[in-house]
C-alpha cells in the first residue's frame, strides 16, 4: 500500500514542475527559456552526482548515446518552457508525452513484438495530435511559436527516450548515473554557451529564474527518486501506464481549474485519445 501511495504522489510532484514553468513565464518580466533550462540542467546534474555517491566509472562507449541524449534534453527543456509560455499547458504536456512514439518505433526496429495494443496506441496517438491542433485561435489553439516550441519538446523528449533505450540495449543497465552525468554536462554546456551569446544580461536573467528553477529542479529530482523507489516494487505493467495516465490527468485538471484553459470538443476528444494511447504504449 505504501508504494501505491508514492505512486499517487508522482502526479502531484509533476504538477509542481508545471506550475514552476508556468509561473516563471507569468511572473518574470523578461523570461529567458535558455537560462531557465541551463539552471535546471545544472540542478539535475548535481542530483545525479550526489545520488551516485561519486562512485563512478565512465566508459567511452557511453559518449555517443549520452551526448545525443544531452542534445535532446536541452531541446526538450527549452521547448517545454516556451510551449507553456505560448500555448496551453495541458496540450503541450500531452503532445510532449506522445514522443513515446520514438522509442516504440525503435523497439519495433530492433525486433520487439508488435502487439494489438501497440497498433491501437499508435493510431490513437496520431489521431490525438491531429485533433488537438484543429483549433486555430485562442490560447488553446494553434500558433506558429507554440508549434515550434512543442515540436522541440516532442522531438527532444523522443531523442532522450530513444538514446536511453539504445544505451540499455547495447550496454545493459550499468552506467546509468555515468550516462546521465555525461548527458547533463553536454546539455548544460550547450545551454550555457547559447545563453551567454544571446542573453543581454545573463546574471540578471539567472537571478530572476532561481526560485522557479529551484522548485522545478527539486521536483524533477523527487520524481526520479520516486520512480527509482517504485521500480521493482510495483509491477512494470501497472507502474508505467499508471504514471502516464495519472500525470496527464493531473496536468489537465491543473490547467483546467488553476489556469482556466478551455478547449473545443474536438480537442477534448484528442486529449482523451492521447491519454489512452500513451497508456496503451506503456503496457
Amino acid at each position: 500500500m505504501f508504494y501505491y501511495f508514492l505512486l499517487l504522489l508522482l502526479p502531484v510532484v509533476s504538477c509542481v514542475q508545471s506550475i514552476s514553468q508556468k509561473q516563471y513565464n507569468y511572473k518574470v518580466e523578461k523570461p529567458n527559456a535558455i537560462v531557465f533550462s541551463f539552471v535546471t540542467s545544472v540542478i539535475a546534474l548535481l542530483f545525479f552526482l550526489i545520488t551516485s555517491g561519486f562512485q563512478l566509472e565512465f566508459h567511452a562507449s557511453l559518449i555517443p548515446y549520452s551526448v545525443l541524449y544531452g542534445i535532446g534534453y536541452a531541446s526538450a527543456w527549452v521547448g517545454t518552457v516556451l510551449a507553456v509560455k505560448y500555448g496551453s499547458m495541458a496540450l503541450s504536456t500531452m503532445i510532449t508525452s506522445c514522443s513515446l512514439i520514438f522509442p516504440v518505433t525503435y523497439g519495433i526496429i530492433i525486433g520487439d513484438t508488435i502487439t494489438p495494443q501497440i497498433i491501437l496506441g499508435m493510431v490513437f496517438l496520431l489521431a490525438s495530435i491531429v485533433l488537438v491542433n484543429l483549433k486555430f485561435s485562442g490560447k488553446s489553439g494553434f500558433s506558429l511559436k507554440w508549434f515550434i516550441a512543442v515540436m522541440a519538446s516532442f522531438i527532444g523528449n523522443g531523442l532522450c527516450s530513444t538514446m536511453q533505450n539504445m544505451q540499455k540495449h547495447h550496454l545493459g543497465d550499468t552506467y546509468s548515473h555515468e550516462f546521465m552525468i555525461i548527458a547533463l554536462v553536454t546539455a548544460s554546456l550547450l545551454l550555457l554557451i547559447y545563453a551567454l551569446v544571446t542573453s543581454k544580461n545573463f546574471l540578471s536573467d539567472m537571478k530572476g529564474c532561481l526560485v522557479y528553477t529551484a522548485a522545478n529542479g527539486t521536483a524533477n529530482g523527487v520524481i526520479n527518486l520516486l520512480l527509482l523507489t517504485l521500480i521493482g516494487n510495483i509491477p512494470a505493467a501497472v507502474l508505467y501506464p499508471s504514471v502516464s495516465a495519472l500525470n496527464l490527468t493531473a496536468i489537465f485538471l491543473l490547467a483546467f481549474f488553476a489556469y482556466k484553459e478551455r478547449f473545443s470538443y474536438v480537442q477534448y476528444l484528442g486529449y482523451a485519445l492521447g491519454t489512452v494511447s500513451i497508456v496503451l504504449l506503456n503496457i
